[in-house]
C-alpha cells in the first residue's frame, strides 16, 4: 500500500494550542495503519515552536484555510493526502481504512456506531471537511482548492469542485477520527463576531457557486 502525506493547519498562539496539534500529529502519525510519508504544519504563528517531526511552512497570507492546505500540498508527495484541522483525534487504522475503501475522495467517520460507505457531497454528512483524506490525482484534476472564502464554507467550494469534476466521495465508517469542534477559531473569534463572518463567508460561498457553476453551466 501507498504511503500517506497529512496536512495540518494550525494556529498555535499559546501553549495549549501549540499541544493540541501535538496530540493531532501523534494520534495520526501512531494509528495511520500505513506508511506516513510526510507530517507538514501549515503555521499562522509565526513565532509558534516547531512540532517534532513535522515539515513546518510558516505563512505571511491572510489566513485563508484552502490557500493553507494548497501550500501544504505543494510539498506532498505521497500518493494519499489528508487534509485536516489540527483539533482531531485519530483512532486505530484511520488511514488504512479510509484509503482501502476504493474511493478518491473520503472523509472518516466521527460515530462509532457507523459502519457502512456512504456517498454524497453533502457537508456535515458525508463530506466532513475537518478531515478530507484524497488520492491526489483529486488535486490534479480540480487544480487545488479553490479559494474564494476564509475558512466557513471552503468544505463547500470542495463539494462543488469535485462534483464538477465527476469525483465520488463517501463518509467511510471503519476510518473514524473524531472532532474536537473548531478549537482554534472559538480561542481566536468570539461569539457575535464569529455568527457575523459566518454570514458573510456564506454570502461570499453562494456568489462564488453562482458564478462559476450556475451560470457557466446555463450558457453551455
Amino acid at each position: 500500500m501507498n504511503c500517506i502525506d497529512i496536512v495540518f493547519v494550525s494556529n498555535s498562539k499559546n501553549s495549549y494550542l501549540w499541544l493540541m496539534t501535538r496530540n493531532a500529529i501523534r494520534t495520526a502519525t501512531q494509528n495511520a495503519g500505513m506508511d506516513i510519508g510526510k507530517v507538514v504544519v501549515v503555521e499562522e504563528c509565526l513565532i509558534a515552536r516547531p512540532q517534532p517531526d513535522a515539515k513546518m511552512l510558516y505563512y505571511d497570507f491572510e489566513f485563508n484555510y484552502n490557500k493553507c492546505l494548497n501550500l501544504g500540498f505543494s510539498v506532498c508527495e505521497s500518493k494519499y493526502v489528508a487534509f485536516c484541522n489540527n483539533d482531531l483525534y485519530f483512532s486505530k487504522e484511520w488511514a488504512k481504512n479510509a484509503v482501502s475503501a476504493g474511493y478518491l475522495s473520503v472523509s472518516p467517520s466521527p460515530r462509532h456506531y457507523f459502519k457502512g460507505v456512504v456517498e454524497g457531497y453533502e457537508i456535515g454528512k458525508q463530506l466532513l471537511g475537518w478531515c478530507i483524506i484524497v488520492d491526489r490525482v483529486v488535486m490534479e484534476r480540480i487544480g487545488g482548492f479553490d479559494t474564494p472564502v476564509k475558512f466557513w464554507y471552503s468544505d463547500n467550494v470542495y463539494a462543488e469542485q469535485i462534483k464538477a469534476a465527476g469525483i465520488k466521495h463517501a463518509l467511510v465508517g471503519n476510518s473514524r477520527v473524531k472532532h474536537l469542534t473548531s478549537q482554534s477559531l472559538i480561542k481566536v473569534v468570539k461569539g457575535k463576531a464569529r455568527m457575523n463572518m459566518q454570514k458573510g463567508q456564506e454570502k461570499i460561498f453562494k456568489q462564488y457557486k453562482k458564478e462559476k457553476y450556475v451560470n457557466s453551466s446555463s450558457k453551455e
